[in-house]
């Protein structure tokens, strides 16, 4: 298998495990609205020490956001790993997706840093961290560097793309 391959195999897998959580993560909080006092889903969010609150339902509704943008990203990745396999290197089509995968990336990895700042100011605490799953203050750094250089490859592959145009009409 090579390369290419194992690359759309890989962004596929974790794009498919992320579908669930963009499909069942309003219906779950929806939920959790209605049953403050439910015990099946134990929450572990932030604000919820009186009860289910506008903070705490304005912090969900935030991270969901930022989710959303990762997930968008990673739509736009997928995109890009497709037409990598289809050697469709140069093209408009590999410009488009890895900018839109750098710009939603980087939004979500700035926005992200942005509301772990605020968390941190409203909770009164000297740190900042606040864990969703594996996510950290590294993991959010990596993800701006991530988005930056997707942002670049568009605007390698742009110049490329030109290069090559201008190529094809002297020959």
């Amino acid at each position: 298998m090579n390369l290419n391959k194992l690359f759309k195999l890989l962004i596929d897998l974790a794009f498919y495990l992320m579908i669930p959580i963009v499909v069942f993560f309003p219906g779950t909080i929806l939920y959790i609205l209605i049953f403050p006092e439910q015990s099946i889903i134990n929450v572990n969010i932030p604000f919820t020490e009186d009860g289910f609150g506008g903070k705490a339902l304005l912090f969900i509704i935030l991270f969901f956001a930022l989710f959303l943008l990762f997930f968008a990203g990673f739509y736009h990745l997928r995109k890009f790993a497709a037409l990598l396999l289809k050697n469709k290197l140069f093209s408009k089509e590999v410009i488009v997706s890895t900018k839109k995968a750098g710009q939603f990336f980087t939004a979500c990895a700035l926005g992200s840093l942005v509301f772990i700042g605020i968390y941190s100011l409203l909770t009164i605490k000297s740190k900042f961290s606040i864990t969703f799953g594996t996510s950290n203050f590294n993991l959010l750094f990596f993800l701006l560097i991530v988005g930056v250089l997707f942002l670049l490859l568009s605007d390698a592959f742009a110049r490329a793309l030109k290069l090559k145009e201008e190529n094809d009409l002297t020959v």
